[in-house]
């Protein structure tokens, strides 16, 4: 049994990190989570629903598509941080415009990992809903979960749904088990936009 806890998500990320060229490594080096926001589109009071798809905003008139694919989390062990939360997937299709047009979503390549998310995003102005849209087949059979951390030298950490069931096997798609933090989902997309300039251009 492996106890370092190393985290895989975060060993895909390095590994990714080390192909980039050395001018993007030092940007990445010198990226501050606090130094990046989302942008606000418009603060709204909604009732999410499964199948919402909404926008958000890294930069003045560029958004990308999110999509809500579970609500109102019931976990196993009544862990009250995820308690009543949401499952979202946010795509690298994006749109200059909030409307609903350009949703084109790819599973096979995300923007960045699935994340459980609370109201805040949406009552702050940071998510905008713009329409929704019934769950496919594809993404009723998406093979998504989230990593809970173990204890380093005692316990290894292991792969669970949002509702806290352990899986027996590691995800194709993976996000860290607790809820994100806004300025935490903000970081994540900056990362990926140094990574891939064009994303913005």
């Amino acid at each position: 049994m492996n106890l370092s806890n190393e985290n895989p998500i975060s060993l895909e990320y390095k590994k990714r990190y080390n192909m980039q060229p050395q001018e993007i490594k030092e940007k990445l080096d010198n990226f501050r989570n606090a130094d990046y926001q989302l942008r606000v589109i418009k603060k709204t009071k909604p009732k999410i629903n499964i199948g919402d798809v909404f926008l958000l905003s890294p930069r003045e008139n560029i958004y990308f598509y999110g999509k809500v694919l579970k609500t109102n989390i019931k976990t196993i062990n009544n862990d009250t941080f995820v308690e009543g939360k949401q499952t979202i997937f946010i795509h690298k299709c994006r749109s200059n415009q909030i409307s609903l047009d350009n949703f084109e979503p790819n599973y096979d390549d995300l923007l960045i990992n699935p994340a459980i998310v609370d109201i805040s995003y949406w009552q702050k102005g940071f998510f905008y809903n713009v329409g929704n849209l019934p769950l496919t087949d594809v993404e009723k059979a998406l093979d998504y979960g989230f990593y809970k951390f173990g204890i380093p030298g005692i316990r290894e950490g292991w792969f669970c749904t949002e509702e806290g069931e352990k899986l027996n096997h590691q995800p194709r798609m993976k996000g860290i088990y607790g809820v994100a933090t806004i300025t935490g989902i903000s970081a994540e997309i900056e990362k990926e936009i140094i990574m891939e300039p064009s994303l913005i251009s």
